[in-house]
């Protein structure tokens, strides 16, 4: 399996990445890693890490700070000849079964899948789970709503082909993108309830580390037109040259009309196309932000 890495300044926590990916049990894993312009002792981390597994590790030509998305989506582009893809974030533990687990459930026929974390403190001290998504990820709901993280996702080759089938729109992440690029055509993406990892909040986390989402739709009703609308509106833009499966294809042409209606055919238009988060307090300030939001 080939694992993509991106990193930045990530020197306080990667080792102890780093030496979780040379403990998986029962596959044999390559590193793919590029650096988005580190001024810590990061790319020294890597070199040593390197030269500790010769062959398995392959680095890009970086320095350049691009950001998360661009780095992962430029990670995806030049990850060739594995019979599966893992995305790494640089400050997490990996439990050594993951990546065997990933492989075995992608051999099972799915294109892609993602996963439950084991959520703890800067020193790995537990603080619970992630939730369980109420209704299986599809392509409708995760236009809504993204339960792929891409700590947890991993690809099969098809998988990895449907992703990189239109390049990501503004304001969208990694993973969120491969995940409705490969529903969107027809892949399967299972989320899989099994913690394998332990997935570090300690404040600078790109996405973890957000606030709750009650005081996130508090500031999108003051603020007008919710985050997650204009999300939606960017992501339809994007997909807009993708080939679509028939179910995604008439999903993504109602929630276009959405914009073109009043609130209550909003509803029944959402209703149709299985636009729905994957929490029921999720799911519910949805539909308050469908009534009240702006088109």
């Amino acid at each position: 399996m080939l694992v993509l890495l991106s990193t930045f300044d990530g020197e306080a926590h990667l080792g102890a990445q780093l030496d979780s990916l040379a403990r998986q049990e029962g596959v044999d894993w390559r590193l793919l890693v590029r650096d988005d312009g580190s001024s810590d002792g990061t790319p020294a981390l890597l070199d040593g890490f390197a030269a500790a597994h010769p062959g398995r590790v392959r680095r890009l030509p970086g320095g350049e700070r691009l950001g998360a998305l661009p780095s992962f989506t430029a990670l995806l582009r030049a990850a060739e000849g594995g019979d599966a893809y893992a995305f790494m974030d640089q400050d997490d533990v990996w439990l050594p079964g993951k990546l065997a687990r990933a492989a075995r459930l992608l051999s099972e026929g799915r294109e892609a899948v993602c996963g439950r974390l084991r959520l703890v403190d800067s020193g790995l001290n537990p603080l619970g789970f992630s939730a369980v998504p109420s209704v299986p990820p599809r392509f409708a709901s995760l236009l809504a709503h993204n339960v792929a993280a891409g700590c947890t996702m991993a690809m099969s080759p098809r998988g990895r082909d449907m992703a990189l089938a239109a390049p990501p729109p503004p304001g969208t992440m990694h993973d969120w993108w491969c995940a409705l690029l490969v529903t969107g055509q027809g892949g399967r993406l299972l989320f899989d309830e099994e913690p394998c990892m332990l997935y570090r909040l300690h404040g600078a986390n790109q996405v973890g580390g957000a606030a709750s989402l009650p005081s996130r739709a508090l500031r999108a009703l003051r603020g007008g037109r919710p985050d997650g609308l204009r999300l939606l509106r960017s992501h339809l833009r994007g997909l807009e040259g993708v080939v679509l499966s028939p179910e995604a294809g008439e999903a993504a042409a109602k929630l276009r009309r959405m914009a073109e209606v009043g609130p209550a055919e909003r509803l029944r238009l959402r209703r149709e196309a299985g636009f729905r988060h994957h929490a029921a307090l999720g799911d519910a300030l949805l539909t308050l932000w469908l009534l009240v939001a702006p088109p």
